[in-house]
């Protein structure tokens, strides 16, 4: 597929324990690239045809990116966090801050129809993954479990 997503959508980045800071925010380290990646894996939360948004609705959207990434064998630890982001928050923040556009695309997997990525930075550009770590406010952070 490869398609860009619209700006008034959002994603969600599991972010691993080790990247969660003490009060439970992530840190910038969930939003860089690793090394051998071309992008920042996310899902996108519209993709289940829920309002999001909405509060009932985004947490519906939560649950099914637990149950895909579950059923992927992905282990989803209790201290983890998902951050949600908006699409076009993002891209209108690093444009401003860091003078870089990014795209979010989604980028289906046979086993995670919802995965979408994060494409324009590398493993180096950790301005950027700071720049998204700031945009993620404290009602944007859920629980992994």
């Amino acid at each position: 597929m490869n398609e860009p997503l619209p700006d008034r959508d959002h994603v969600s980045r599991y972010c691993k324990p080790s990247t969660v800071g003490e009060r439970g925010q992530p840190m910038a380290s969930a939003f860089a690239i690793r090394p051998g990646e071309g992008y920042l894996s996310v899902n996108w939360l519209e993709h289940f045809g829920v309002p999001v948004g909405e509060p009932r609705g985004t947490e519906a959207a939560v649950n099914r990116v637990r149950e895909t990434l579950r059923g992927k064998g992905f282990r989803l630890r209790s201290n983890g966090r998902f951050a949600l982001l908006n699409v076009g928050t993002v891209k209108t923040t690093i444009r401003r801050t860091c003078r870089r556009s990014l795209q979010i695309n989604h980028l289906p997997l046979p086993d995670d129809a919802s995965h979408a990525g994060i494409l324009g930075y590398t493993q180096r550009d950790r301005m950027i993954a700071a720049e998204i770590k700031a945009s993620v406010r404290a009602e944007d952070v859920r629980s992994a479990v």
